[in-house]
């Protein structure tokens, strides 16, 4: 695994237990399938949330909601409708939220998590 890997598994650690501190429940991380990856699904009550998860060590080169294009946000539409399809569990609400990690050289992570992107 090289840096820029560790760096975004670090701020997925960070994003899924920040979530569960909130209440949320962890379905699946990294879940993959031909079409891609989820970095974090989760459940918000009765909502099945795919989150993705922007990693940076600075903000030099803007923050990470600013690599969430529309075309990314299609994707993971795409994903959570293939994730949701390997579950007999239904869901009343779906969403998709982003969340920028920013790892800085001193003190805790800061998160930006922004729901319903998409």
């Amino acid at each position: 695994m090289d840096v820029r890997q560790a760096v975004g598994r670090h701020g997925e650690t960070v994003v899924a237990r920040a979530l569960e501190d909130q209440g949320w429940e962890v379905l699946d991380r990294n879940w993959r399938c031909a079409r891609g990856e989820l970095d974090i699904v989760a459940r918000d009550g009765d909502c099945a949330v795919a989150v993705e998860v922007k990693t940076r060590r600075s903000d030099v080169c803007g923050s990470g909601l600013e690599a969430l294009t529309p075309t990314k946000v299609a994707r993971l539409r795409r994903l959570l409708i293939a994730w949701l399809d390997t579950r007999v569990e239904r869901f009343a609400h779906v969403r998709i939220d982003a969340v920028a990690v920013l790892l800085p050289a001193a003190g805790p992570a800061q998160l930006d998590h922004v729901r319903g992107v998409g």
